[in-house]
């Protein structure tokens, strides 16, 4: 463990098998020399307990713990004289977006209240919220309780579900910087702060190591489609499945996720008399998506903006999928065109049309040589971009400056 400075990394759910992208920061972190602990804002699952690293100390707070609030706040208001004075302002100057955005906010505040006394005694030199929601807005008011900087990831779903956080420009404002992945998303941050004093980091996610590209050799089969991502509506499977019924040529597809709308989903491969050639795999371990993607002669991603604004950036199954070597079939969304290049390292389409989603898949499938140059092109670009060594020394970086180490 190392015995650099420590950050505090507040997540709403500690472990999440859905989120290894984090676990790889804290890893690449801790490589940097700084320690890492862990506040997540909710019980965690029982049946993804073996995913938390091992040598990061975790703190769950649980559904019954709002009761000792009747104690924290007097504490915390004697402490700070200032503290409500300044926290009402807040509260005038904006609007939530949503009840979800109250519970959030709320009951973030309420686990910084509770939680400070803890780490005041573990001292940590910096806190991080995973995202620009609740663990923003826990990391801002344990920042202000400890007198430490505070930092946010802001990404996707969290900055742009109901139009996005109540509170995101005022959090912005006073963060010591902000971390995000995508071109798309700082442009979009840069615009809420309003002031070019904001500091945003560009760092993309990465992997801790490439995988060996497998050996593709020619198949006389069906064509094998691989898609990764929950079954919500952003992520657009009912749009595969549109485009699986017009295909006119053999074809396997694997859906990995799990999610509400399975249910549905399932329903419509039998009305689009798909059952034979479409499976729900549900979700799965990252060795388990690793040989899927070997498995796959193709990669596609359908996301689009959902009825509540919610949307993709770049999600990090597509540079997995070139990680392997794999060609790449993409909605024309901002974030995840910065990864696929429309004829470079793969094929950008509006998802929407059934027919032009068909042909891009009827093409590859025809065309080895174009999945091959295309492939090789993806793998290229995650070579020079996600590399997770490479990112997480830029937040490193950020960090050791906010701290003054």
């Amino acid at each position: 463990m190392s015995d650099g400075p420590t950050i505090l990394y507040v997540f709403i759910r500690y472990p999440a098998l859905s989120q290894q992208f984090l676990a790889r920061e804290i890893i690449g972190l801790k490589s940097n020399g700084l320690r890492i602990e862990v506040q997540s804002l909710t019980p965690a699952k029982k049946n993804e307990l073996g995913a938390a690293l091992p040598d990061v100390p975790v703190n769950h707070f649980h559904w019954w713990e709002p009761v000792k609030l009747l104690l924290a706040l007097p504490r915390e208001l004697l402490r700070d004289r200032q503290l409500f004075r300044d926290g009402w302002r807040i509260f005038r100057q904006h609007k939530f977006r949503s009840v979800e955005n109250v519970f959030d906010t709320l009951w973030a505040v309420t686990v910084a209240l509770v939680r400070a006394p803890h780490y005041r005694q573990r001292k940590p030199q910096m806190i991080h919220g995973v995202w620009a929601t609740g663990p923003a807005t826990a990391a801002a008011v344990l920042g202000r309780l400890l007198g430490v900087p505070f930092s946010f990831g802001a990404q996707a779903w969290d900055l742009y579900r109901h139009g996005g956080d109540a509170f995101l420009p005022a959090k912005l404002r006073a963060a010591a910087f902000v971390h995000t992945t995508t071109n798309a998303n700082y442009k979009h941050l840069r615009s809420l702060a309003g002031n070019d004093a904001v500091k945003i980091v560009l760092a993309r996610r990465g992997l801790a190591e490439l995988p060996v590209l497998p050996k593709r050799e020619a198949r006389t089969g069906p064509v094998r489609l691989l898609s990764v991502g929950r079954l919500v509506p952003k992520k657009g499977h009912a749009h595969q499945l549109a485009a699986c019924a017009r295909l006119g040529v053999p074809f396997e597809l694997r859906i990995i996720g799990e999610g509400p709308l399975r249910e549905e989903l399932t329903a419509t491969i039998a009305r689009l008399g798909l059952t034979g050639s479409v499976t729900l795999e549900g979700a799965k371990k990252p060795a388990e998506v690793a040989e899927a993607y070997r498995w796959a002669d193709v990669f596609w991603h359908t996301g689009v903006v959902d009825p509540q604004g919610d949307r993709d950036g770049l999600p990090n199954v597509v540079p997995e999928a070139s990680a392997h070597g794999l060609p790449v079939i993409s909605s024309k969304m901002p974030g995840v065109d910065e990864a696929v290049e429309h004829e470079v390292t793969g094929l950008l389409v509006n998802v929407a049309d059934a027919d032009a989603l068909a042909a891009a898949v009827r093409r590859l499938a025809q065309d080895a040589a174009l999945r091959e140059r295309l492939g090789a092109n993806g793998r290229r670009w995650v070579e020079e971009n996600f590399v997770a060594a490479k990112n997480t020394a830029l937040m490193a970086a950020a960090y050791r400056q906010a701290m003054g180490t």
